[in-house]
């Protein structure tokens, strides 16, 4: 029997088993299979069965269907194979046929084609060629002046206190 193995954007999976010929999907209750997500409309897609497998039908939903990453126009009838990935929303579902013969068959190879630049120039030099920016040298005298005042500064109480202790009671 066909199934939907749901996932949701929080990662929850459930597995749906496909048994009526009409299956009704949406965020309310009144649909045979419920999804309880906000990226979903009340009343979202159709699933009407044709021999083994079902046909996946869009009515109207607010944030559409996509069938294997290709927008689903609504009204639109797509079969589906087994393998297909079905986003209702934000709602991930997989189809899983009773038929794994018709599964979809593998998109043809396209060949890469590689075209040469038109042109090039050598650069003068790699001065920008990292990507990290170089931290410049700072050069500030007024380090320099903190340091020499802060020297001063201690020989001159080192001073205060040597003359302090030196001094005779009267």
């Amino acid at each position: 029997m066909p199934k939907f193995q749901i996932t949701f954007p929080d990662s929850t999976e459930y597995s749906f088993d496909l048994t009526e010929d009409l299956v009704t999907i949406g965020r309310i209750s009144e649909n045979m299979i419920e999804l309880q997500d906000i990226s979903v409309s009340s009343h979202h897609a159709e699933l009407s069965a044709n021999g083994g497998d079902y046909i996946l039908k869009d009515i109207g939903s607010t944030n559409g269907t996509r069938l294997n990453g290709k927008s689903v126009a609504p009204d639109e009838e797509h079969p589906l194979r087994d393998g297909d990935t079905v986003m209702f929303g934000k709602v991930q579902a997989v189809y899983a046929s009773e038929n794994p013969a018709d599964a979809s068959p593998m998109p043809d190879e396209e060949a890469a084609v590689a075209v040469a630049a038109e042109s090039s120039v050598q650069p003068s030099d790699f001065v920008n060629a990292s990507p990290f920016q170089t931290k410049g040298k700072k050069k500030t005298d007024s380090g320099v002046g903190f340091l020499v005042f802060g020297i001063v500064a201690l020989l001159a109480s080192i001073g205060a206190i040597a003359t302090v202790f030196m001094m005779k009671a009267p």
